[in-house]
């Protein structure tokens, strides 16, 4: 939904691509939108700042990505975004 809203700015002609790979211990899944340009460190939202008004109330989406992954790794160019999501299978994660 992010590659969809931010980077090919709700652009339907614009495709997204979406590969997955998996090996015997580790799941990777790829996202590639039309975005350029830089994607900034997720902001920490802050519940109590996005109900008082002082944050936006999105804003949550990578941040909370990267948090549920194990590895999160984020290029860009001048005309692409991507986003590859790392998990391990056997446990080992990065906590």
């Amino acid at each position: 939904m992010n590659a969809i809203e931010y980077g090919n700015e709700n652009r339907a002609e614009l495709p997204v691509q979406v590969r997955v790979l998996a090996s015997d211990g580790r799941l990777s899944v790829t996202i590639a939108d039309q975005g350029g340009g830089v994607i900034s460190e997720p902001e920490i939202p802050d519940l109590e700042a996005k109900l008082a008004g002082l944050q936006k109330p999105r804003g949550w989406g990578l941040f909370l990505i990267k948090n549920m992954v194990d590895e999160m790794h984020i290029s860009t160019t001048a005309t692409h975004h991507t986003l590859e999501l790392v998990m391990r299978l056997d446990g080992k994660g990065n906590d």
